[in-house]
């Protein structure tokens, strides 16, 4: 009399129903296990998804970064800052650059305006700004090349800037107060610092940035960028704060293929300017990207292969609950074979039923790992991501688990001796 797979799994059905608390206790390091994947996944694919939206607002995958060194001995000499011959040279070498912007930064700076003030985070740019960041302005223009030619005292604002010195006013056309502090030393020898207001007309509001995810200013991540302010390179150097210098460059390649390749020639070009010397760091976005995603890798591999060792704590507890559950139906074993059945089905009975034993541990698994997303999200203040692929690798897991765990009870019943076993009590 053989045995059919949809008989097997009534049968399988039938003892897990019977036995229902042995069964819940068997199946508790499945559902530990599957539950640890599953937030794992979530957590690593949260961050993947985070920093690849922070990446595209920030001009996305082709963007190219030179910025001063950290890691770098000064004691050892040279300056991390270029001069506007430097600046015209690199410019000059990558015609296959489709955006160049050299950027000074005064840091915060007080802006006033009718008895308001606010500090934003001024910076002196070029017009290429727009195209290397992908980001427009919503209300006037930004700033533009005969900006930069004639010094003009302009200035584009963030729009949190904007909203915090104007209100509900309409900015464009406005003045705006800039306090810059400048420190130098006095003919008699002593350091004296000199607090001067210089006056400039609004332009241009920059469009809102705003990011979903936790953390930042009031859960928004970009609001940094917000609190900016722009003038144009050459008034911030010849008007506004001439001791400052140009410390960095923002550059956008055509395409994310000819990133990697432009940061390489970018890279070998400063390096030359700067005698050898490594003062400045050179990032793409895209190999950014790329190692990022080498290291969520390594992450989620060691997270996984620790929650793979909770599943295989589980796996050998529901094969000792097998063994023991042959043990307790040996004579059942017997009857069926006497009357038929073949050592095949007995071993396909049981390990069906303990495939169904850990898939049911899988999805118990599943729905405990969805159900506490949010609260892990919460608790860590990160961004969680859930996704079908991490349900069908909770799935396929807790099903080898079984296939791996269930094939030695169900090769020991097949292999039961059916007179032995008739005459087990």
């Amino acid at each position: 009399m053989a045995i059919s797979l949809a008989e097997s799994v009534h049968i399988g059905f039938s003892d897990i129903w019977t036995r229902k608390v042995r069964s819940i206790v068997t199946i508790f390091g499945i559902i530990l296990g599957v539950m640890s994947i599953m937030v794992v996944l979530a957590i690593i694919n949260g961050m993947n998804q985070s920093t690849m939206a922070w990446m595209m607002e920030r001009g996305g995958l082709s963007r190219i970064d030179v910025q001063r060194n950290w890691g770098y001995d000064f004691s050892k000499g040279g300056k991390a800052e270029f001069d506007l011959k430097e600046i015209n040279f690199i410019r000059s070498q990558i015609p296959e650059a489709a955006a160049f912007n050299p950027k000074v930064g005064a840091g915060e700076m007080e802006l006033t305006q009718r008895g308001k003030s606010y500090n934003a985070d001024l910076s002196g740019v070029m017009p290429d700004m727009t195209l290397v960041d992908e980001w427009q302005p919503e209300k006037g223009r930004f700033i533009k090349h005969i900006d930069i030619e004639q010094n003009n005292n302009v200035v584009v604002l963030g729009s949190t800037a904007a909203r915090e010195l104007f209100g509900s006013r309409d900015p464009i056309g406005k003045e705006v107060g800039v306090r810059i502090e400048t420190q130098s030393y006095t003919s008699t020898g002593e350091f004296e610092s000199t607090l001067s207001t210089h006056q400039l007309t609004v332009i241009g509001v920059m469009s809102e940035k705003f990011m979903e995810g936790n953390g930042g200013f009031g859960g928004n991540p970009l609001e940094y960028r917000n609190r900016q302010a722009f003038v144009p390179i050459s008034t911030m150097i010849n008007k506004l704060s001439p001791a400052l210098k140009i410390t960095e460059l923002e550059i956008k390649a055509k395409d994310t293929e000819t990133a990697p390749a432009l940061r390489r020639k970018v890279e070998e070009l400063v390096l030359n300017l700067k005698q050898g010397k490594r003062l400045f760091m050179v990032a793409s976005a895209t190999e950014q990207m790329q190692q990022m995603k080498q290291s969520s890798m390594i992450f989620s591999s060691i997270f996984v292969m620790i929650a793979v060792i909770s599943l295989l704590v589980g796996g050998i507890v529901i094969m000792n609950i097998m063994l023991a559950s042959i043990k307790e139906r040996t004579r059942e074993i017997g009857v069926r074979l006497a009357i038929g059945a073949r050592r095949r089905d007995i071993f396909v009975q049981f390990l069906v039923q303990t495939v169904m034993i850990t898939s049911l541990g899988g999805v118990l698994g599943i729905v405990s790992g969805y159900a506490i997303l949010d609260l892990v999200a919460g608790f860590l203040d990160i961004k969680v991501a859930a996704s079908m692929q991490m349900i069908w690798v909770a799935l396929m897991v807790s099903v080898g688990v079984g296939l791996i765990f269930g094939v030695f009870p169900a090769v020991r019943a097949g292999n039961l001796d059916p007179v032995l076993a008739l005459r087990e009590e």
